[in-house]
């Protein structure tokens, strides 16, 4: 099958035995994923419920019962097609609670296949469907029942299909299998509910509505198919104003991350980036934030400093942020660090555009500093230890928060945030003339971590980590993390320092077909595939596209010509993920160290979002 990105007169094809799928969503919190065949019982498409912060499934699949072989996906960031060797084709647009489905040159049955459950809800019992028409509006019913008697219901759903001419009943249930689900250890098996197909005499547009109410899903479905032509008219402008690059990848790393870009109505409306899709569908403060460099590159300044101060109010007198919204009572050491080191940067940016004035007022200057000394001091009393003054963290409260990763302590990274706090803390104390009540310790803490964590060449991840045969003399596994240290905080070393560093953990962690381990290959704890909802393997193996990618940014400032190689390749490498397999134009959370793959959460803001930055530092120096 062939993959193509078409947009703005800039078109690339692959053909690709990968498993390849599409994923769109309404920036509400719905969307849809379609393939050839679908390999995960998380495609389909789902609605987000605000209240409960949840999804709720209805499609499972739309096919072309009497066409042949799907020839292509095709992505033209404004929507997505598939397409036939017949030359039958079909376009999906997601808008609010409805889907706009239209297909050309095709005569035969469009079959539907339905399976109403929330997202991991995996009773096969007491689940009724019935079918009507009601005037112009074909109404699915959809009970589920909490008994067997079939008495009591627990909830009754409407998906109404506008637009359809003729169609017959199938009402058959059908099993499928998920090879995607079945290799990382979910549930790989389930029955749908093939329910209808509609019939095609060339070209058709169907517009599909969701809702708990039948009248609403009717209205919502008229409104959007009698202003289709105008909704996807909107969609393209939309599509041809925000991703204005000459690159297609580029283009596509955009449109991904902005698709994660919601607007969700809980207690209150927040407007964010999921750090995932399709099951990390929160508001995660480090994945969130790391992602706003992206779109600092793209100017969106207004949701930036949204985003920046949505944090800014929600931190402890411990110094920490919350690690995610809505709340699972796990602490994020690093999230506060990153909070400030963005905010640097968005300051910055600002004034390279010469629009400060414009963003960031004399009481949102006072807000942040006054949040500084806040985070500072609270780290400083809550969570470093007594010896050298460090800021640890517990075992699952660094960004390798499994505890088969066995981190906790003092992390390099960590120390290279919060010195980059205590840098943008004495800038801004010469920039609001306030006390530099940290004077001189930004220094202090400098030699220290690098007297401590610099020893014979190598630059240790983590303080309180098991020494191994085969990896650093100096105390700790070696991981990426030092590449992430250098993104925040190169100042810590000597460009020498820093070039022997990468070096000797290259040494442990490179992968020839263009990525980084997240632990030396020599580690007992070494794991060269991925191992699924039994996250052994996360950290201690598997090679995380969004490390590759600051890894190259690192690599390309402290050296280009000589860290050539590793940078060329972590770009092709990370580029063909994105565009050919997986949820084709999106970056996946991660691969497999023993071969590239598209594995983990297949769409991830902070591996769409490291990749602008990369090709951002990439074509700008």
């Amino acid at each position: 099958m062939h993959v193509i990105h078409s947009f703005n007169n800039v078109k690339v094809d692959e053909h690709t035995s990968k498993d390849a799928a599409f994923l769109i969503t309404n920036k509400k919190g719905n969307y849809l994923s379609l393939g050839q065949n679908n390999f995960s019982s998380l495609q389909g498409m789902f609605f987000f419920d605000h209240k409960s912060w949840s999804y709720y499934k209805t499609i499972e699949d739309i096919r072309l019962e009497g066409s042949d072989e799907m020839v292509a996906i095709k992505n033209n960031l404004f929507n997505v097609a598939r397409s036939y060797r017949s030359g039958a084709e079909e376009s999906f647009n997601l808008f609010n609670n409805s889907m706009l489905y239209s297909i050309w040159d095709y005569s035969g049955e469009v079959v539907i296949d339905l399976d109403f459950r929330a997202m991991y809800d995996h009773d096969d019992q007491g689940r009724i469907y019935k079918i009507s028409r009601e005037e112009d509006i074909i109404v699915i019913r959809y009970d589920k029942f909490s008994d067997n008697s079939l008495s009591k219901i627990d909830k009754t759903s409407f998906l109404v299909i506008k637009g359809v001419d003729d169609f017959r009943d199938i009402l058959q249930w059908v099993k499928k299998d998920y090879r995607y689900d079945a290799r990382r250890g979910s549930r790989p098996e389930f029955y749908v509910y093939r329910a209808l197909a509609i019939r095609s005499s060339g070209k058709i547009d169907l517009a599909f509505s969701f809702s708990d109410d039948k009248e609403s899903a009717k209205a919502h479905a008229r409104q959007v198919y009698e202003n289709r032509d105008y909704l996807k008219n909107s969609m393209k402008k939309y599509a041809v104003h925000s991703f204005t690059s000459d690159d297609i990848a580029l283009n596509a790393a955009m449109k991904a991350l902005d698709d994660l870009t919601m607007s969700v109505e809980c207690h209150e409306r927040s407007v964010g980036v999921f750090a995932g899709l399709p099951w990390f569908f929160q508001f995660w403060a480090r994945d969130e934030l790391i992602s706003l460099k992206a779109l600092i590159f793209q100017e969106k300044y207004s949701l930036v400093k949204s985003v920046l101060f949505k944090y800014l109010a929600s931190l402890s007198e411990d110094g920490l942020i919350p690690n995610r919204l809505p709340d699972a009572g796990v602490r994020s050491i690093d999230a506060s660090g990153w909070l400030f080191f963005r905010i640097r940067e968005f300051i910055n940016a600002l004034a390279s555009k010469k629009m400060a004035d414009d963003y960031l007022d004399a009481q949102d200057m006072f807000t942040i500093k006054q949040a500084l000394d806040k985070a500072i001091l609270g780290l400083m009393h809550h969570h470093t230890e007594k010896v050298n003054g460090f800021v640890v963290c517990g075992m699952q409260e660094s960004w390798m928060d499994t505890k088969a990763a066995d981190r906790g302590g003092a992390c390099i990274e960590v120390q290279a945030l919060f010195l980059a706090m205590l840098k943008l803390h004495s800038e801004l104390s010469k920039t609001t003339k306030s006390k530099q009540i940290f004077k001189g310790f930004e220094k202090d803490f400098r030699e220290s971590v690098r007297d401590e964590f610099f020893r014979e060449g190598y630059l240790i991840d983590c303080m309180n980590q098991a020494v191994h045969e085969g990896g650093s003399k100096a105390n700790g596994a070696i991981r990426p993390n030092i590449f992430l240290a250098y993104y925040l905080y190169p100042e810590l070393l000597s460009k020498a320092e820093w070039k022997q560093a990468f070096d000797n953990a290259l040494k442990f962690l490179w992968l020839d077909w263009g990525g980084l381990t997240t632990i030396s290959h020599t580690d007992p704890k070494f794991c060269a595939e991925y191992t699924g909802e039994n996250d052994i393997s996360y950290h201690n193996g598997d090679s995380w596209y969004y490390i590759n990618n600051y890894a190259a940014i690192a690599m390309h400032r402290l050296d280009s010509s000589y860290y050539e190689k590793q940078i060329s390749r972590i770009t092709h490498a990370s580029r063909n993920e994105l565009l050919f397999s997986g949820f084709i134009g999106c970056a996946s959370e991660l691969s497999s160290a023993k071969q590239e793959r598209s594995e983990g959460c297949l769409s991830q803001a902070w591996s769409n979002a490291s990749f602008i930055e990369l090709m951002h530092e990439l074509n700008n120096r």
